[in-house]
């Protein structure tokens, strides 16, 4: 386990950047109509936003890490751990976004993260 967790985490941390920047890019976009005579404007404004591009990036470079990740580990084992992900975009996007935390929520990742180490643990 000790040589593909540190690349695992990495694979999740970067996925779960590319999340806080497909919201900036939601946020820029200000909005996409579905439907309309300026959807496919706002559409095409979307597909060249630096922050989509940024995230699609990260999801890009967090599969391959991912996949690197998978060639020496168990999926059973490995893969608890994406949960950590929730985890990161929780923590991020209340100190980059400013987005309130519940105590509901403090103690859903409370759970995330005793999951994840039980999960974790050698039995």
């Amino acid at each position: 386990m000790r040589e593909w967790l540190p690349l695992a985490l990495v694979s999740i941390a970067i996925g779960a950047v590319g999340q806080l920047l497909l919201k900036f890019a939601a946020r820029s976009a200000g909005g996409l109509p579905l439907l309309g005579p300026d959807a496919l404007g706002a559409f095409g404004r979307l597909l060249i936003n630096p922050y989509l591009l940024a995230g699609v990036f990260c999801f890009g470079t967090s599969m391959l890490l991912w996949v690197k990740v998978l060639t020496t580990a168990q999926l059973s084992v490995s893969y608890p751990l994406v949960s950590l992900g929730y985890v990161i975009v929780a923590l991020l996007s209340w100190w980059w976004l400013g987005e309130p935390l519940s105590l509901r929520q403090v103690v859903a990742i409370g759970i995330i993260m005793a999951g994840v180490a039980l999960l974790g643990q050698r039995g």
